[in-house]
């Protein structure tokens, strides 16, 4: 077919027709675009971008082409929601165990050369802050939250599985038996799928320990009253879902992967919870009016959680792009601390150490000014407030 037949904005909104909520996630056609926005908004500046896009939107039309995806899918079906789908009272909210003093304690650390000791790297990295002792009890249920975005090499895809592996053997060797590996992923659907390439299937099973798909499981829609963006979209209140197993756990370990995104900016330790977001809720809010508000709503989704932990991988980074596809630096750090804002605030300034030579990225401003930070702080999610709230410990 040539280009004469068929027009490039006709194509992409093809792709979007035929997959749904999936192409809404990695930018391109919205799903939802009741709530206005032109599609001429969505070019993008050079062509360099437009290879990304192409590339990560083509690739996810063509993986779920070619593996079986129930049509309600991106639905919130009425079974699947707890109290007849009226808003549940749950938070998981705490002190930040890896504070001083009144500052947030963030960890640094080099990673051994060619990771030939990871656990001991994730040990060394964790111990600088205080330990695993300072948040969690060997009674605990503790879910590790990894990055499952979609299908691509690391760290494209999110999470190493040798990073998780590492971090569920240094758990377990240090008595802490009772852990769930738990995640729901980007538009690379579904979850089994997306695990098996990634190796986490195996780590799981290698390990014995559970690998939960909340696209499987029950919802329970929490209302965030202090949100600005997420669940207000359409006038409403401020509602959206959750995994009902999230009730389950004791302790949370985030594993986040330090690199930019082409729409929030940065994908970091706030944004790794839009895995706990149902998939509808992210159609129709967390990528309404154009993906605009990405960023601060990416913020909001921490509003009724946080983890305990933070375990921050830094080894290899996108400076540009992202998540899936961008141009990729090599750090080789490890971060930990107790504090989301903390430590995407660092993650940042770490980032912006390194320029980009073709794409573009949104990280060019002060830190704290990133919008997933500034919006952070606003409605209260994290704890630091600014640079002399942030004690960083080099290792």
């Amino acid at each position: 077919m040539s280009s004469e037949e068929i027009t490039r904005r006709k194509f992409i909104q093809n792709v979007a027709k035929y997959c749904g909520a999936g192409v809404a996630a990695m930018g391109l056609i919205g799903v939802n675009h009741a709530h206005g926005g032109s599609y001429d908004l969505e070019m993008p500046a050079h062509d360099g971008m437009w290879r990304m896009r192409d590339a990560a939107g083509l690739q996810s039309a063509d993986w779920r082409k070619n593996g079986f995806v129930p049509p309600d899918y991106f639905e919130k079906k009425p079974e699947t929601l707890v109290n007849g789908g009226k808003p549940v009272e749950w938070s998981h909210l705490h002190e930040n165990y890896y504070g001083e003093g009144g500052k947030s304690l963030v960890a640094l650390t080099m990673a051994s050369a060619f990771d030939k000791d990871l656990k001991g790297d994730i040990r060394k990295t964790v111990k600088l802050i205080g330990g695993f002792e300072k948040s969690l009890k060997r009674t605990d249920r503790i879910l590790i939250k990894p990055n499952m975005n979609s299908a691509h090499p690391y760290p494209g895809g999110g999470t190493e599985a040798a990073f998780l592996e590492a971090l569920i053997l240094v758990l377990k060797e240090d008595g802490y038996e009772n852990l769930t590996v738990a995640d729901m992923t980007g538009p690379w659907a579904p979850q089994d799928r997306v695990a098996k390439v990634l190796g986490i299937d195996s780590v799981c099973s290698g390990t014995k320990t559970p690998l939960v798909d909340w696209d499987k499981g029950k919802w329970m829609n929490i209302r965030n009253g202090r949100a600005e963006y997420l669940g207000r979209f359409g006038g409403k209140d401020g509602t959206v879902a959750y995994p009902e197993d999230l009730k389950n756990y004791d302790r949370i370990i985030y594993t986040p992967v330090m690199k930019t995104h082409y729409l929030g900016g940065i994908t970091m330790s706030l944004k790794l919870s839009v895995g706990m977001l149902h998939r509808q809720d992210r159609a129709q809010q967390f990528h309404a009016f154009n993906h605009f508000f990405v960023a601060p709503a990416a913020a909001e989704i921490n509003l009724p959680v946080r983890p305990d932990l933070i375990i921050m991988d830094g080894r290899r980074s996108f400076i540009s792009g992202g998540p899936s596809h961008g141009e990729q630096v090599k750090p080789g750090i490890i971060l930990a601390s107790g504090d989301q804002v903390a430590c995407d605030v660092t993650g940042i300034k770490l980032l912006q150490e390194y320029y980009p030579n073709m794409a573009q990225n949104k990280i060019t401003t002060y830190a704290w000014y990133q919008k997933q930070i500034l919006q952070a702080v606003k409605v209260g999610v994290g704890y630091a407030k600014k640079d002399e709230d942030i004690k960083l410990l080099l290792g």
